[in-house]
């Protein structure tokens, strides 16, 4: 019985039929609801429900900015963070400053592209093939590229502690996040912390009360300390977590002291040398260069990181601001970010009126968009490549992200997709066929009034209604 119901579910119907039996679900009567169905071919709807409504994107936003960062920085971009000999080398001594210039690489040690160059291990070669064998000055991490507020302003500021929320400085590390481990007493308070990765500053804060039947903490970050502060009541005595790192570029430095030392370079600290930075010429030590952007594009779409899509954001503002003759980024350069990207898709022909666009990542509840402009976005960006690179090559599968029912489903390797989720929000764009896409679709679901796992089944489900004969 349970095999018969199951087929006639996925009965062969048109797409508007599909739409409409989607949406016409009882946990959908509250719901605000997007869809629509493009064919590529002619570039026209096949299939919609309330097009034009605005609804929440989540991490479907990713897909804007990947799309403009193809465009404008081109698919072979690569961040270059500069490494700098300020000082002299007597006899192998190097007297002066090692200095590590930020420039909002996202990818600096992360452990989701092991196969990149690694910078520390690089400012270690580089400095043997010079003959230093000791540095008598400072190691210097330069942040000062991006200014603060490193966190998109409309970032919750409850999501700012939690790994998915790591800020994007000039200078990013293991992917701005650190694993904390810490002893509270039994008023609740900090006995014992550690680090890993190490970070040199960074305090451990709690506020929380002990209470025997209640674990329940809650992480914030204090950039003016620094600190990650833990509110709330915990029964644990030892407690281990990953938070994000409000401070990666002492991280950085920390490690490319340590690898010093490992590596037989003896290091002393001398503060006269850090006061008196500039005073000789430069020497380019190293030039270190990120993987090509469409890895880069690849891993976050995979991964859905918020942190590498907001960089992108912020490289666009960057070379936009610097485009125009302009110094010094200003504090609001995500905003300008935003407005080159709205600019570049108004040039391609896209109406950029119902995209609401506040940062790169989705992370924002203000990002909203309607499914017209991602069906119209979709459709420009299947006819564009970008040096033989089209969005969909660096999409992923659907794999597993659709609910059950797509997943045991033939069309679930044929199809590809970004999705979106948060709190009562659950969305996906994509193509199909992955290959050579005939139909792209956006389905934007806001407030729906079932679990998670139940609206994924019933969008995997309507998209087997919808392609299944296709």
């Amino acid at each position: 019985m349970l095999a018969l119901m199951a087929v006639a579910q996925l009965a062969a119907m048109t797409p508007q039929e599909a739409v409409n039996r989607f949406v016409s679900h009882s946990s959908l009567r509250y719901a605000s609801v997007g869809v629509q169905v493009i064919d590529l071919d002619s570039a026209k709807s096949i299939a919609s429900y309330r097009p034009e409504q605005a609804n929440i994107t989540a991490s479907t936003m990713k897909t804007v900015v990947s799309s403009a960062a193809l465009g404008l920085l081109g698919p072979h971009f690569r961040f270059e963070t500069p490494v700098y000999l300020d000082g002299v080398v007597q006899d192998g001594c190097f007297k002066g400053n090692v200095v590590i210039r930020g420039t909002g690489d996202p990818t600096l040690g992360s452990v989701f592209l092991p196969c990149q160059a690694n910078i520390v291990d690089e400012i270690i070669a580089a400095l043997r093939d010079r003959g230093i064998t000791s540095i008598e000055g400072a190691i210097i991490g330069d942040d000062s590229y991006y200014g603060y507020p490193y966190f998109d302003e409309d970032w919750d500021v409850g999501d700012l502690a939690y790994d998915y929320g790591a800020a994007v400085h000039a200078l990013n590390f293991h992917d701005n996040l650190v694993t904390v481990s810490c002893t509270l007493d039994s008023r609740g308070r900090v006995s014992q912390s550690s680090f890993r990765p190490s970070v040199p500053g960074l305090k451990v804060i709690s506020r929380c009360r002990n209470n025997r039947g209640r674990n329940a903490i809650t992480p914030y970050l204090d950039y003016s300390i620094p600190a990650l502060i833990l509110t709330g009541e915990t029964t644990a005595r030892s407690y281990r977590n990953t938070y994000a790192n409000p401070t990666p570029a002492p991280m950085l430095v920390d490690s490319v002291e340590r690898a010093l030392r490992t590596n037989g370079i003896s290091y002393t600290q001398n503060q006269d040398a850090r006061a008196a930075l500039s005073t000789a010429d430069s020497i380019l030590l190293v030039l270190h260069k990120s993987p090509e952007l469409t890895e880069i594009i690849t891993s976050l779409l995979d991964r859905s990181d918020n942190m590498f899509a907001h960089a992108l954001l912020r490289a666009i503002g960057a070379r936009d601001w610097e485009l125009k003759g302009y110094e010094n980024l200003p504090s609001d350069l995500d905003q300008v970010g935003v407005a080159a990207v709205k600019h570049w898709l108004e040039l391609q022909g896209i109406d950029t009126e119902p995209l609401f666009m506040r940062d790169g990542s989705g992370l924002a509840r203000a990002n909203k968009a309607s499914v017209s402009f991602f069906g119209d976005m979709l459709t420009m960006m299947a006819h564009r490549r970008f040096d033989g690179v089209r969005l969909c090559d660096l999409m992923p599968k659907a794999a597993d992200r659709v609910g059950k029912t797509l997943e045991k489903n033939p069309l679930n390797d044929r199809i590809v997709l970004k999705s979106g989720s948060m709190r009562h929000v659950q969305c996906f764009v994509g193509y199909y066929p992955a290959e050579e896409p005939r139909y792209a679709f956006a389905v934007l679901v806001n407030n729906y009034t079932c679990s998670r796992a139940s609206i994924k089944d019933q969008i995997g489900t309507f998209l087997c209604n919808l392609l299944q004969e296709k």
